[in-house]
């Protein structure tokens, strides 16, 4: 028969608890490293599925400009989001040889949502023809505001309004606020269909 040690048994070995939170330390590190990466690439691919949404609204403004020899008026519906909502119904109504102008898959995914079009942040895209620009236009929008702190929107203008004689569309960007078309200059961030001088 063989002989036993005498003496205290050995220990099972396990996980103690500095390792368990040496470990767990580590993870939380390493998270917090990825995780502004993470926000960075999502906020890339809003930006791009916003810009696509710009590019298939203004092919489509493009389009009811062919068939009825202006672009959609913006007046055309009162009340807030007018220009948006002009657009949704008039880029949607049947008569124009291309009509209705937006793809079906805009009304299935949700880029049009309580009759607005939406941009990723969910906020309504900013629309005017100017064509029939004044110095006292401006449309009320849901979204968070102006320099002014308003909900007031008015068309981009430098020395004159940017492209005049056509339209502008812009979407608030990232921050979600208007920044009157401004595009990515000065602390703006909007997604539009024009360039600021």
């Amino acid at each position: 028969m063989p002989l036993r040690p005498v003496g205290p048994r050995p220990r099972e070995r396990g996980f103690t608890l500095v390792e368990l939170l040496v470990v767990i330390a580590i993870l939380v590190v390493l998270l917090g490293a990825l995780f502004p990466a993470f926000n960075a690439i999502r906020r890339s691919q809003r930006i791009k599925r916003t810009e696509a949404t710009r590019d298939a609204i203004v092919h489509a403004i493009e389009e009811y400009q062919n068939d009825y020899g202006v672009y959609p008026p913006a007046e055309f519906i009162a009340g807030p989001n007018r220009g948006n909502r002009s657009l949704v119904v008039l880029l949607n109504a049947k008569g124009g040889a291309r009509a209705p102008y937006l793809p079906a898959a805009f009304y299935q995914r949700g880029e049009i949502a309580a009759w607005l079009l939406l941009d990723e942040w969910d906020r309504p895209f900013i629309y005017f023809d100017t064509s029939a620009m004044k110095d006292a236009t401006f449309h009320e929008y849901n979204v968070l505001g102006d320099v002014l702190g308003d909900r007031s929107a008015r068309p981009a203008k430098g020395e004159d309004y940017y492209n005049l004689g056509r339209f502008q569309l812009w979407s608030c960007g990232p921050n979600e606020r208007n920044d009157g078309g401004k595009g990515r200059s000065e602390g703006a961030d909007d997604i539009a269909n024009f360039l600021v001088n």
